[in-house]
Formats: C-alpha cells, structure tokens, sequence
C-alpha cells in the first residue's frame, strides 16, 4: 500500500532527526562535507550536491571542499574551476535564506556554461556561524524547484549543519566591532607616552653566575715524600684539631732502611774504636783513624735522615678545621709523589664567595659592588657579599664554557653559609635605561647573526 502523507512526513521527520545525529558526531570538516552532500539526499531528491566552504573572514572567498559520491575530487577540473567562481559570485550577493537559482539569474559569462555542467535548478543553501556570517554553502542541483515542505526541511537541516560547521572550524567569527574614536586614541597615545617614559627609566644592569662557597686560603696538604697511602684517619667534612694524625704512608721500606744504617753505624763505630787502640802502636791505623771517624759521622746522619722521613710518614694537621677531599676510599693504596695534593683543611668561619660569570654575560662590575648569593638548597634564603676580586682572563669551566672567576667577602656579622654550597649569585653592574637593559642580550645576539 502506498504510504499516506502523515506517513510521509514522520518518516522525513524520522530522517531528519538521525542525520543531524550524525551531524553532531562529526570529527571533522570533512567528514561533516561528506554527509552534506550525500546523506541530504534522503530528505529531498536532487542529482548532484557540492559543498563550499568560505575562507576564515570572508564570505565571498572560499572553495569547494566536498562533492556527492566522491571521495576525494579533482579541484582542478573544469567543473570544479567553474563552480568555484559561480560560488564567489553568489556569496558576493549574501543571501540569508535558500535561494533557487536558474540560467537566467547569473551573470552572462558563468550562464553560456550553464548546461554543460548543471541540472535546470540550482539550490544555494548558506550556513551561517551564530554571528551572522557565512561558514560555508550546500549546494544542490535539481530539476525542480523546491516545494514548501522542502524548503521547511531544509531551512532545519541546514541549521543544524551551520551549528556542527561553525563549531568543527573553532570560535564562530564576526566581523570586527572594534573602531577607533578620539578618545580611544587619546588614551593609546597616553599608554604610549607613559611605555615610552618607563623605557627611559634608569634601573642597576645586573647578571646571574653560578656560584660556590669556597674557604678563604685554606691550608692545602700535600704528600711529604713518595710513597703509597695505607691508612686514612679522618674522613670529609669531619673537624680536625691542630696535631692530628691525618694520614700514613706505608713506612716498610723506611723500616728496613733504618735497621740496615743503624747496623751499618754500628760497623762504623766498631771500626773507629778499633783504629783508635791500635793508633798507638799502628802507624797505618793511626792514619785511617781519622777517615772512620768521617765515615761514622756520615752513617749517623744517614740514620737521623731515615728517622726523619719515618716521622714525617705521618702527616699530621698543621692547623684546625673541616677536611675536604674527594672520594676519600680511592686514596687508601693509592701511590703517591713529593708535593701531591691529598686534602684541604678550611676553616668554617673564614668563607667566601666565588662565581663563574659566563663570558657572554660580561659586565661592567665595580670593587665593593654587592652580591646576592641564592642557594640552591634554600632558594628562600638570601647571603649578601661584596666583590673583591675578578679575574682579568677567562677560563674553562667544568661545563667547557668560558668564565671569570670572581670572589666575594661576606659582610660583617652575618651568617654564613657552609663550605660547598652552591647557587645563583646575581652580580649588580651600573645604572643604565631600562631599554639596554631588555635590549641588551637582543642586540649582543643579532650583533653575532649579522656579524655588525
């Protein structure tokens, strides 16, 4: 049995509500286009629908993005090129409703090609963001005009796809409602005038260094003699009194070596004894008396020698303070020369402050300028100290840049920070205007890129 129109019209209503289901599930501007011109036909019958979208701003500029029954199109074919310009020419008339156009009613060079690409009829159906403006355009080619149920349909299917159009493309945007009056121009210039003051304004140019506490001429120990390390009394960040022993060389050699001189001293004296009772009746001992006794002489200071370096095997502080060495394991057995340097040993309350200041960072500093130190275990905290000394050449640094180095004293009956602590020590230069001071790294970078 054919259906009735009541039928008819739930059904239509039926579609109507699914498709715009699938409107609001679309991903994407192209998976929007492709139900746009395949699934409208499910509402109205037509032969060939295109979908044209307009570009961010502009409602008479834009191109064809989707097409019935195809995937993918070539935009550059002729129908493509020839819908392209049918399509600004009729967003340049900015319609509000679905308008049916007809050969007659486009413009003489676009109608002689008329029948060669379309049907009788050709439907534009605009879409619009909620700002009023255009987002794009359904267009449909039929054989006839569209009845007044049609046109009802697709007024409510074509709302929905400006909804799900405007929002796949982000915010919906309008025209621009920003004018320039007198008195906003007046309060601009105002700003300007007061930005341009502030450029002017003098501010104290200032730098970022790594930084370190270091001891203030520490007492640097070093190894008495060659030999190997065998025994380690103290350990790092320990304090150590005046006297104490802090570490021994192995002294077996030294042992052996003052057993033999002592024995040989003992020959020397024997010999020396016997000479002198036979000097009396001996010419000849007589005569050699006088070599043992410098021979005996020499095996004593040799014995007094041997002692000596046994004693100073034993290497013991000189002063009181903190021991500070590295990998304090890795020195037990480890052979030593004349002069090494083995630890240090620093007083706590005699510290100071040394920094690296990057050579690109290279400022004008003045004797007795200050120095914020920020630690890095306390970046709450802040120890102020005064320059005392920079370093005329740069050197490497652990990171392979080059630096100089700078120290700081800290100021009087302050706290102070422990030995080895790191931070960020901001140096503070001379007066300049804030321009140099925000252009300053700019101008240096592009004065590198350009070779100026």
């Amino acid at each position: 049995m054919p259906e009735s129109g009541s039928e008819q019209q739930l059904k239509a209503l039926a579609n109507l509500l699914l498709l715009q289901q699938r409107l609001r599930e679309a991903q994407n501007i192209a998976e929007l286009g492709f139900i746009l011109v395949n699934d409208t036909n499910a509402l109205i019958p037509y032969r060939s629908a295109l979908m044209w979208s307009a570009d961010q701003g502009f409602e008479d500029r834009g191109s064809i993005t989707s097409v019935a029954g195809t995937i993918e199109h070539d935009a550059h074919s002729p129908f493509m090129a020839w819908m392209n310009v049918l399509c600004k020419e009729l967003g340049k008339a900015v319609p509000d409703t679905v308008v049916v156009y007809r050969k007659a009613d486009v413009p003489e060079r676009l109608a002689s090609q008329w029948d060669a690409h379309g049907s009788e009829h050709l439907v534009w159906c605009p879409m619009r963001s909620g700002a009023g403006v255009i987002v794009g355009a359904l267009l449909i080619w039929r054989d006839e005009p569209l009845s007044e149920s049609e046109e009802r349909i697709l007024g409510n299917w074509l709302s929905a796809a400006s909804y799900s159009l405007a929002a796949l493309r982000g915010k919906p945007f309008s025209r621009p409602s920003f004018h320039w009056t007198s008195r906003r121009k007046q309060i601009a210039a105002g700003i300007a005038a007061m930005l341009a003051l502030l450029l002017f304004m003098p501010v104290r140019l200032s730098v970022l260094a790594q930084a370190e506490i270091v001891a203030r001429n520490p007492l640097v120990v070093r190894s008495p003699m060659d030999g190997i390390v065998s025994e380690l009394n103290v350990r790092p960040n320990v304090l150590v009194e005046t006297g104490k022993p802090l570490i021994a060389l192995d002294d077996t050699e030294l042992q052996t070596r003052l057993d033999v001189a002592e024995q040989t001293l003992a020959i020397s004296r024997a010999q020396y004894r016997q000479a002198g009772q036979s000097a009396a009746f001996d010419i000849n001992a007589k005569a050699s008396l006088r070599v043992l006794a410098l021979e005996t002489e020499k095996r004593q200071a040799e014995v007094k020698y041997v002692k000596s370096l046994l004693e100073r095997s034993v290497v013991q502080a000189e002063q009181s303070g903190v021991i500070i060495m590295s990998n304090p394991d890795e020195l037990i057995g480890k052979p030593v020369v004349t002069g090494e340097r083995l630890m240090t040993i620093a007083d706590p309350d005699n510290t100071q402050l040394e920094a690296w200041l990057a050579v690109g960072d290279d400022v004008t500093l003045l004797y007795d300028s200050q120095i914020d130190f920020f630690p890095n275990v306390a970046p709450d905290k802040k120890f102020t100290a005064r320059l005392r000394r920079m370093d005329y050449r740069a050197e490497k640094v652990e990171t392979g840049d080059l630096a100089y180095r700078i120290r700081g004293d800290f100021d009087e009956n302050s706290s102070l920070p422990r030995i080895g602590m790191r931070g960020t020590a901001k140096l503070y230069g001379e007066q300049v205007s804030l321009a140099y001071f925000l252009m300053r790294r700019p101008l240096a970078t592009m004065r590198r890129w350009l070779g100026l």
